[in-house]
């Protein structure tokens, strides 16, 4: 492990609220990756066997979070949806931050007509609310996990062409990357050198925090029934089918919503950390250094937001 990495765990574990937010992160993606891995054997009740004799039990030993109306045990439940909503919260984040890397750094980098397309396709975007958007294409594909993921990741990638575009627009104004275009260096190095470093940091940033943004999206669908297969368990499914229960047995509502609330606010957490953890102002220690003027004048770079300044220490 690197000590620049070793340095970002330090400073993580060392704020409360990203300390809990790796937690709670790391907690909820284990256990999704567990139930995938050994299809389904670490639940301790089969979560889609009904079982009448146990209905609207509550919270005990043997079922920890009770059971719904039908004697389903809501752990069960709970685990088994797991790798739905942290699987297509991932697939849909990952998935428009690629796209908003590619759309974002051509748009930024090369300007003029192509910049003026991918930027008016991107206002059209965002010009709608994102969840109404993703209820209207959701509803028209039918019930899919694959439909529901693409119904999101239609209406996910517009903010992060927009982060990217304007990153790669501040970095191309840095002399280091001027002269790399003089040195004829290809756009693919000049990229991946000089634009890249400077990109991914606020890319990942964004990125974590969405991540509970299209988790809680999810959820709503699932709330309304819509996109999510019906026989398939969704936490946000869950809540919308033992609501009329609140009164009466309200664990069955609060639990399911407590863990939509619990990784929202974790992805959320862990990003402010990583957010202040990365950040060139508040760690000067950082170096983010151009690869062109220390090449041609084998001196130390300007500070500016293409160039850290000088490491301590």
């Amino acid at each position: 492990m690197s000590s620049e990495t070793k340095r970002l765990r330090k400073l993580l574990i060392s704020n409360p609220l990203s300390l809990f937010g790796l937690v709670a992160t790391t907690v909820f993606v284990v256990l999704a990756l567990l139930e995938v891995l050994t299809l389904g054997k670490i639940t301790p009740f089969d979560p889609y066997l009904p079982n009448f004799s146990q209905t609207n039990v509550a919270p005990s030993l043997t079922h920890f979070f009770g059971t719904d109306f039908e004697g389903r045990d809501i752990f069960s439940q709970v685990i088994a949806a797991l790798p739905v909503d942290v699987g297509i919260s991932l697939a849909v984040v990952v998935t428009s931050a690629l796209m908003g890397i590619v759309l974002g750094t051509l748009a930024g980098y090369f300007r003029g007509a192509f910049d003026e397309v991918i930027m008016r396709l991107t206002d059209m975007f965002l010009a709608f609310p994102q969840i109404i958007m993703s209820l209207a294409i959701a509803a028209t594909l039918g019930p899919s996990l694959l439909n529901v993921s693409l119904s999101l990741i239609v209406v996910w990638w517009p903010p992060y062409v927009r982060l990217v575009r304007g990153a790669v627009l501040a970095v191309s104004a840095e002399d280091y990357v001027s002269v790399s275009k003089s040195l004829n260096s290809s756009f693919f190095y000049i990229v991946r050198k000089d634009a890249l470093p400077n990109v991914l940091p606020s890319v990942l940033v964004y990125a974590t925090t969405d991540i509970g943004s299209a988790l809680l999206t999810l959820s709503t669908l699932g709330y309304l029934n819509v996109g999510i297969p019906p026989a398939m368990p969704e936490l946000g499914k869950m809540v919308s089918s033992v609501t009329y229960n609140l009164y009466l047995y309200p664990t069955q509502v609060i639990i399911p919503a407590l863990v939509v609330m619990l990784m929202v606010a974790g992805f959320s957490f862990l990003g402010e950390g990583l957010r202040e953890s990365l950040d060139v102002k508040l760690r000067p220690h950082i170096l983010i250094r151009g690869r062109g003027l220390d090449t041609m004048m084998g001196a130390q770079p300007k500070k500016g937001r293409g160039a850290g300044p000088t490491p301590v220490g």
